[in-house]
């Protein structure tokens, strides 16, 4: 019975957008795969030799489940980041390069949650004014820095980064967000991940492209 409730409430979902002329405003799409151009500004301080932002780009991909409602407002949405391969240059540490860390057991993934929505109480019969929705994805994340900290090191982290965007359409392209302010996140190397962190995330910064050609 669960099932064909489901499928009955998502009928009216449109297509997933495949072009920016295909987005549209507080409309939930089926679910879909996007593979789009991601930038992000990571401060991380590497222990012994100081803290840096560094500006990473290249693509992520994440895949999003069908909503549990057609109604922007009420519905959710579960996805995964399946993919991610961004890179950049330290003035610190030299190069860096971050993806998915698919070895700790532990998927990054997240969920576009239930909205609210706005009225003007003082104003009779006013307009409901829909709200952006607030996305939240849970990182499990792989830093190389092949330069850093002597022969290089690979750090990972084993809570997650917890990034939030507020978005108005899916996929949120050109919307952007990171994590709450400054953080502290312990990074540890993965040939010694018992022992102690080499290294702490202080922020991100994120900014969603349009889908890779």
């Amino acid at each position: 019975m669960e099932a064909i409730k489901l499928a009955t409430e998502t009928l009216g979902l449109v297509e997933s957008p495949k072009s920016l002329s295909e987005l549209q405003l507080f409309t939930m799409p089926r679910g879909g795969v996007d593979r789009l151009r991601f930038i992000t500004w990571d401060t991380i301080e590497v222990l012994g030799q100081g803290e840096d932002t560094i500006e990473l780009r290249g693509h992520y991909v994440i895949e999003r489940d069908d909503p549990t409602s057609t109604n922007w407002r009420d519905a959710s949405v579960d996805i995964s980041m399946r993919e991610l391969s961004v890179a950049g240059l330290s003035k610190k540490f030299g190069r860096v390069h971050a993806s998915v860390n698919y070895d700790i057991g532990k998927e990054s993934g997240g969920q576009v949650s239930a909205g609210i929505a706005t009225a003007y109480p003082e104003i009779e019969d006013s307009p409901i004014i829909e709200a952006p929705k607030l996305c939240t994805m849970l990182g499990h994340m792989k830093f190389e820095l092949p330069d850093a900290v002597d022969a290089g090191v690979t750090v990972f982290n084993k809570e997650p980064i917890v990034l939030q965007h507020k978005i108005t359409q899916i996929p949120p392209i050109y919307q952007g967000g990171g994590t709450l302010g400054r953080v502290e996140v312990n990074l540890y190397p993965v040939n010694n991940p018992d022992g102690p962190p080499v290294a702490i995330l202080r922020e991100v910064k994120t900014d969603i492209g349009p889908w890779l050609e």
